[in-house]
């Protein structure tokens, strides 16, 4: 870990030993939990497609998710950014919203019949 960082979560109260556990932590993947009845690092279980989208944190990703969204309409993202992400059986999955506006018209026409 580097100097600053051991720096930064000294001054979130935490001691060597905790920094060490943190140090060794999978980022995105492992998290640190502190309260009164103790400290525990866990696994958030996040798998490739949450983290494609909760977990983009770096400069670069956020100036190419920025790009994806401003060349897709509204329906499109989630789809795009997947594609982006490498994640095209991902992308597959998800039907765009005409799709399942007609589908639920379609559901509610025959409800009221």
């Amino acid at each position: 870990m580097e100097p600053q960082g051991r720096a930064a979560y000294e001054r979130l109260g935490l001691n060597a030993r905790q920094i060490d556990t943190v140090a060794r932590a999978t980022p995105k993947r492992d998290y640190y939990f502190q309260s009164a009845r103790g400290n525990r690092l866990f696994e958030l279980g996040l798998r490739e497609v949450t983290l494609a989208f909760a977990g983009v944190s770096q400069a670069e990703d956020l100036k190419q998710l920025e790009a994806v969204r401003a060349q897709a309409n509204d329906d499109g993202f989630a789809p795009a950014w997947l594609r982006e992400r490498q994640l095209d059986w991902a992308a597959d999955l998800i039907r765009p919203e005409q799709d399942r506006r007609v589908e639920h018209e379609d559901a509610a026409a025959e409800a009221l019949a």
